[in-house]
């Protein structure tokens, strides 16, 4: 009997043990979903920052190509034209050289005949009576 009874109690207390455990288990089991459901808002949560993050990051990369493109376009539109100006300018040169030529050898006589007036009037002597007065009285 005292076997029988040893055989009850322990049955009982294997019984009480694995309810125990099974509640147990089913706490953990509760938790761990409660934290998984946690982790998963959380990751949620960071994926549609990172999204967020990289639609920006990709309208700016966007922009900047955007902005790059145009003034691409800008310098190939403007290089012709400044180089047919430079060419007009240069066949005008060459057009006119003969005018050139002869307004750059007027001006280098003009600018002869000036010095050599300026000489003439800065090496003319003055009498006595001149310098005493300043120029005012005799020549």
């Amino acid at each position: 009997m005292t076997e029988k009874k040893n055989v009850r109690t322990a049955a009982r207390r294997t019984t009480a043990n694995a309810r125990a455990a099974e509640a147990k288990a089913k706490d953990t089991a509760d938790k761990a979903k409660d934290t998984a459901g946690e982790a998963g808002a959380t990751v949620g949560s960071a994926a549609t920052t990172a999204t967020r993050a990289a639609q920006a990051a990709a309208g700016k990369a966007q922009v900047a190509a955007d902005k790059a493109v145009a003034t691409g376009r800008t310098v190939a539109a403007e290089a012709p034209k400044k180089a047919v100006a430079a060419a007009g300018t240069a066949w005008m040169v060459i057009k006119a050289r003969k005018v050139a030529t002869v307004a750059a050898g007027a001006g280098a006589a003009v600018a002869g005949a000036t010095v050599v007036v300026l000489r003439r009037r800065a090496a003319r002597r003055r009498r006595p009576l001149a310098r005493l007065t300043g120029g005012r009285l005799g020549v």
